[in-house]
């Protein structure tokens, strides 16, 4: 599928790059119209459709003992290390990142880097193009792992009524991608995209979808046709509901629906409560699967993930440790 390679909510896996402990970014909340007149607010990539979702679906689980540090560099720069201890995660049962993370004062320019002891070096840099575009670009390389090498670069557009996103990918083969999103009312958003795989010949996946959101009330519903890995040459068409009640301004509820045409079937259900260091998560499925994860961005955290079916159980706790405030400063 057409994803991000800076999301911009994220849930940290060990062998990802993992974004600074705190609340993300808040999204611009207006830009320039494509006329030049007054403001109002953007329009929503179409990978964004269900970011809401997403933020509680995507937890961050893990098990085993983890410690996540950051040291203040400069005003601008920040180094992070994180280490995973008795973790199933690598069959060593450990994992050790260390890398800087660079970003301008205007927040126009962004660059994350990670290596860790298992081979694998991750970067990722986003740079503001005026008030409506940006050039993203993502490298993962690998020592050990071959498979997990993957390069790429996608430009973005986002203005008041419509947005434009292309992608250029390696990893084994070549993709390419893009996206287009059209504010067809003022709650509702429409969109599409398309990715090309050069794999036995030329293989497509593709996805329409709409976004509603009213105050409160966001709901999104999803069709998608990708090959059917079991099938040689057939597709297979799945439809996704999801919808999110923000009930009040920290408690968020959602509920996801997937129906594919293997007459295949999913409901899944979860919510999120934020504070303004902390956040707890939940989530519970028909798979069995039953995870919550609490964290504090200053102190500890808790991660449990309990599969039912597979009769798997993970628990962890987290460590953060971060620089004290200068003289003067608040603490964060």
């Amino acid at each position: 599928m057409f994803r991000s390679i800076f999301p911009s909510s994220r849930v940290v896996h060990a062998e990802e790059i993992p974004a600074t402990p705190s609340a993300s970014a808040p999204e611009a909340t207006a830009l320039p119209t494509e006329g030049g007149g007054s403001k109002e607010e953007p329009a929503t990539q179409f990978e964004m459709f269900s970011k809401e979702w997403q933020q509680i679906q995507q937890q961050d689980n893990w098990d085993g003992f983890r410690i996540e540090a950051q040291n203040k560099v400069t005003d601008h720069l920040q180094a992070a290390h994180s280490l995973f201890l008795g973790t199933q995660m690598r069959e060593t049962g450990y994992i050790y990142q260390f890398g800087p993370a660079f970003q301008t004062t205007d927040g126009r320019t962004v660059m994350i880097a990670r290596a860790g002891l298992d081979g694998g070096v991750n970067a990722r840099a986003i740079q503001k193009l005026g008030s409506c575009c940006e050039v993203k670009m993502s490298s993962n390389s690998h020592l050990k792992d071959p498979q997990r090498n993957m390069h790429e670069g996608a430009f973005e557009f986002t203005g008041t009524q419509r947005t434009l996103a292309a992608k250029l990918a390696w990893q084994g083969a070549w993709l390419m991608g893009g996206s287009f999103t059209q504010r067809i009312l003022p709650s509702l958003q429409c969109g599409g995209d398309v990715t090309l795989v050069a794999v036995n010949g030329l293989t497509s996946i593709g996805q329409l979808a709409a976004r509603y959101s009213q105050g409160k009330d966001i709901f999104n519903a999803t069709l998608s046709r990708t090959p059917d890995p079991r099938s040689p040459g057939a597709q297979l068409h799945e439809c996704r509901l999801q919808y999110v009640r923000k009930v009040t301004e920290r408690l968020v509820l959602g509920s996801e629906f997937k129906y594919s045409s293997d007459r295949e079937s999913g409901l899944q259900m979860g919510y999120e409560y934020t504070f303004r260091n902390a956040r707890v998560q939940g989530l519970v499925d028909t798979d069995g699967k039953v995870s919550c994860s609490v964290q504090d961005f200053t102190g500890f955290g808790f991660s449990g993930m309990i599969d039912y079916v597979r009769g798997d159980y993970k628990f962890g706790v987290m460590m953060h440790v971060l620089p004290q405030p200068e003289p003067g400063q608040q603490p964060m």
